[in-house]
This record gives structure tokens, sequence and C-alpha cells, in this order.
């Protein structure tokens, strides 16, 4: 999944967290009756301490 800079797929990419990479949620966004955006913190893998936003399609 990608780590963005906002909460929707017009902001651009950080990165690209892999299966399994941990990710600490601080606060969530929903915009109407869509699936809310995460903003948090990557704490393992290649983007560990960077912080932005996820689908929450992709949290398990």
């Amino acid at each position: 999944m990608n780590l963005r800079n906002g909460p929707s797929t017009g902001y651009y990419s950080k990165g690209q967290l892999g299966k399994g990479t941990n990710f600490y949620v601080y606060c969530s966004h929903v915009s109407g009756t869509y699936t809310p955006w995460y903003y948090g913190k990557v704490t393992s893998g290649v983007h560990s301490g960077t912080k932005g936003w996820v689908f929450g399609d992709y949290l398990v």
C-alpha cells in the first residue's frame, strides 16, 4: 500500500509499505461514506519513522 502525504489518492506517495509493516495510527479522516484514511507513523521496515496517510481498506 502507499504511504501518502494526505488523505486521498490525489496526494503524492511517500513510498510503498509491504505486508507485515507496522503502522501506529494517530487519527482518521472520513469523507462522505467512504472508508476512512488513517494518519500515523511507520514503526518497522524501510520507512520506519516516516509519518503519513494510508487507506483504511489496507489495514488489518
